[in-house]
Order: structure tokens, then sequence, then C-alpha cells
């Protein structure tokens, strides 16, 4: 009987030994199971901040895309030209009895002025019908919902037939991209937000000329590029030649922008009966291309504004300010820098 108690003892020590084990085994298991479940976790939030926060930029590989990363707005020409008291003032200078005189100083003013800026520009747009596509870093700066915004800086493709136009912000809104071609893409412009709004917001397509393009842009897409800009201020010259305007103009030479010999002309509108929009234009004019290379736009002054200084009323009163740098005419881009399917562009996704 004792040793029957011994053998049932020593079967229940054995007993309580294995199930003491197995509850370690199944205990390690356990914590082991849990750390890899906490690894896997933190694995898998970092990858998602990662993924979220980190804003590769695709296009900037591609071997087509010469436009060059800015990081700092272009700078701003020094402009050397002070307007007489009757242009800033609004005044009809044309109906006083004195009138202005086409040539000061060696200065072209008047409509000698306003002719040269216009046959200069229409010599540069005869010479970009020759430019089948160019690469620039486009910068602009717009008076937007009631401000003006910041500067953005734009690597920009263009190609005249059929109009194509590519954009990746590389300052401004990061990373967004657009991508416009006349007659695809139901003549709508893709849109690609960029940083987290372009991880949850998927491509966009949008009217160019409706209210959800136009509030990112005071001009639509199909009038982006140096031709469409040296058009516009052809239709301005033109206007003012045949209806006699009385528009002050001055052209300058020997000027510089971006380390280009430049014309400078600084055209400043009477009222604002003969010039809704504009108060004040400057127009840098390359002197090779015979491009525009540097367009500011100024609107009408407030009340508040009637004292304040040449530099002051500029300063309060800019409405659109836009420059191409590093233009490439020679850049020989592909049909698929203009396609949404361009493993660089990120449409797609």
């Amino acid at each position: 009987m004792e040793s029957q108690f011994r053998q049932d003892g020593a079967l229940h020590f054995l007993i309580e030994k294995g199930r003491y084990r197995m509850m370690r085994m199944l205990k390690n298991r356990s914590k082991h199971h849990f750390s890899n479940m906490l690894a896997s976790a933190i694995f898998s939030a970092a990858i998602g901040i990662l993924y979220f926060s980190y804003d590769p930029s695709p296009a900037d590989a591609d071997p087509n895309d010469t436009g060059v990363v800015a990081s700092k707005p272009v700078p701003i020409p020094v402009i050397a030209y002070k307007p007489t008291h009757q242009a800033e003032s609004g005044l009809n200078i044309n109906s006083k009895k004195e009138s202005p005189k086409p040539q000061q100083n060696g200065v072209l003013t008047g409509r000698m002025a306003l002719l040269m800026n216009l046959l200069l520009l229409e010599k540069g747009c005869r010479y970009l019908e020759t430019v089948p596509d160019y690469t620039t870093t486009f910068s602009k700066q717009e008076f937007l919902g009631g401000e003006l915004s910041e500067n953005q800086v734009i690597n920009l493709k263009c190609r005249h037939k059929p109009f194509s136009v590519y954009m990746k912000w590389v300052v401004g809104d990061k990373g967004q991209e657009l991508l416009y071609v006349d007659g695809e893409n139901d003549q709508k412009m893709l849109v690609k937000m960029g940083g987290l709004k372009g991880r949850l917001v998927p491509t966009l397509k949008l009217d160019p000329h409706g209210s959800l393009a136009l509030k990112e842009s005071r001009h639509p897409i199909t009038k982006a590029g140096i031709k469409a800009l040296a058009e516009t201020i052809i239709h301005f010259r033109k206007k003012d030649l045949d209806e006699k305007l009385n528009t002050e103009c001055v052209m300058l030479t020997d000027q510089k922008f971006d380390g280009k010999d430049c014309y400078c002309f600084i055209a400043h509108f009477a009222n604002a009966k003969e010039s809704e929009t504009y108060r004040k234009s400057v127009v840098y004019i390359d002197q090779k291309t015979c491009l525009p290379v540097f367009v500011r736009g100024y609107g009408w002054p407030t009340d508040g504004l009637a004292s304040a200084s040449p530099e002051e009323l500029d300063e309060q009163t800019l409405i659109e300010s836009y420059s191409f740098t590093n233009i490439n005419m020679k850049s020989e881009l592909a049909t698929t820098d203009f396609s949404k399917t361009n493993k660089n562009y990120r449409f797609r996704r």
C-alpha cells in the first residue's frame, strides 16, 4: 500500500510537472505570438506613415523632363522706368495740347513703343511655329479668391500640335501633376494632386473652363505656355493701336532677365474704361528669340491707395506674374510625354 502510494505520488508529480511545462510552453508561445503581432503592427504603421507622407517624384526621373527643379522664386527684375504723373493718375495723356514724343533720350515711347512691342511678339510667334515642342520652368503668382497666391514653380512640357501640356509642381503644391491633350480624355484636363491628397484622392477629370479649374488659375489650361502668353499680349497691343487708346508705353533696351538680354516694355493704361482689368503691365522679351520671358500685370487701386507711392501701389495691386526660365526648344519630346499611361506619371493611381 505504501508502495502504491509512492507510485501514485510519483505519477501525480510527473503529471503536474508535465502540465507545468506545457503551460510555460503555451505562455511563451503566446508571448512570442503577441510580440510578432505587435512588431507586425508597428511595421505596418511605419510603412503607412511613409506611404502617406513621402512624396515620390517619378516624373523627375523621366529622361525627357529637362525642367530644372527650382527651390526659390525667380528673382524679380528691377524696373528702372518711372511713369509720368499723368499716366499714374489715369488721366487721358493724349487729350493734352502736347502729345508725347515718340522717342526721348534714346528711349522709345508712345505708339512707337506699342508698335515695337507688337512686332517683336509677332516675330516670336512665327519662330514658335517652327518649334514642335519645348520644356521650361514656369513660375507664377496670381490674385485668386481675394488674395495673392504664393509663388509656384512648375516643370512644364508643351507640344503645339495637337496642343498638349504636362505640368508638375516642384514649389507650391509639390508633386501635383496636370495633363491636357487637345482631342483626348473627353477634352478634360487630368489632375493628380500632390502629397497626402494625391494618395487619398483619385485622378480628377476637370473641364478646363469650369469653375473648379479656374478656382486655381486666372486662365484656362488651353491658354498655357509661351505662345498663348505672346498672343494675349499681341491682342492688347492691337487694341491699343487700332482703337487709339490713351496707353502710355516705354521700351527699354539693354535689360536683363535670367541672364538673357531683353527688351522691357512698361505700359500704363489711361483708365478702367479703356482697360477694365489692367492698370499697368511689364513685359520682358528675349532679344534673341523675341519671346516673352517675364510678364507682370497690375490692377486698379482702391480708394485707400490714393496716396501710395508707385512702389507701394505696384505691391498692393499685383494680380499676376509669369516667367519662363530654362527654356529648351530642342527637347524632342515623345508621344508618351503627353500620355496618361506614362509610367513616370501618377494619373493611373
